[in-house]
């Protein structure tokens, strides 16, 4: 089931005892804006064995998520949830790929240019 996350910040309110489940990709940005979160996930395998970070989030907090996967925020303290999504890959492939020699010219000198004098045309 995919994320209704698509577009950069999404701001989520929470009241006191709901949990909401994200799939979110590796370097997503949480921030708990106000309140007290749990969050459980993403899955991760560390020396073949599964592990499920469960960090804690209180307001003003920010928690960049380690890998893709699915996410639990269950909220301790009604609050709100900053979720800001990273780059799609186009994006960071286009980043990659910049060239470097493509860099702005340096701006041309002015031409003097004549104004035209209105009180010339009235004979």
């Amino acid at each position: 089931m995919p994320s209704d996350l698509d577009y950069t910040p999404t701001l989520m309110p929470l009241p006191a005892g709901q949990a909401l489940r994200l799939h979110v990709s590796a370097g997503t940005v949480l921030h708990a804006a106000a309140g007290e979160m749990a969050l459980a996930g993403p899955m991760q395998w560390l020396a073949g064995d599964c592990h499920v970070p469960q960090p804690r989030l209180r307001a003003g907090e920010t928690w960049i998520v380690p890998a893709r996967g699915w996410l639990t925020v269950s909220a301790i303290r009604g609050g709100a949830l900053s979720v800001t999504v990273p780059p799609g890959w186009l994006a960071r492939l286009r980043a990659r790929f910049v060239l470097p020699w493509h860099r702005p010219r340096p701006a041309a000198r002015p031409v003097p240019l004549r104004i035209p004098d209105p009180a010339r045309q009235r004979r």
